[in-house]
């Protein structure tokens, strides 16, 4: 198998440590680089830090500031809403697609995935999100 390695860091954003440690290993397992955040401020924290991450993996249900509020504070920062999301979360995923839809809209949502995710699952949204450099193997510097 072929893994990639993202032009810029993934910042995961969860608050359960069993689960923010299974998905970082697994990323990392599989050539991405992963910074973390274990609440919605840590996690805007994270978004302001260069090198600016190419892509948040966002748990809605976080202490401190939740993943709605972190999404709000993101879109007011014209820098930082560019940068794509994928939500986890139980509820978000079930929601009609017409309201899904228009929240992705809202808030540069490019995926939402139900929780509990399989890494697996993450890494196929995660690679179908980040551009690839070409040729790029793990392991090996684009």
């Amino acid at each position: 198998m072929v893994a990639y390695a993202s032009p810029g860091p993934l910042l995961i954003v969860e608050d359960d440590p069993d689960i923010l440690e299974a998905l970082q290993g697994y990323l990392e397992l599989h050539g991405h680089s992963v910074r973390v955040a274990h609440n919605g401020r840590e996690a805007l924290e994270q978004l302001a830090q260069p090198p600016r991450p190419t892509l948040m993996v966002l748990d809605m249900a976080l202490p401190i500031l939740d993943g709605h509020r972190v999404l709000t504070t993101r879109k007011a920062s014209e820098a930082l809403a560019q940068v794509p999301v994928i939500i986890l979360s139980a509820g978000m995923a079930a929601m009609n697609p017409r309201d899904r839809a228009v929240y992705a809209s809202s808030y540069n949502v490019a995926a939402f995935l139900k929780k509990p995710v399989e890494p697996r699952q993450l890494l196929a949204a995660i690679e179908r999100l980040v551009s690839k450099p070409s040729g790029a193997q793990a392991g090996t510097s684009p």
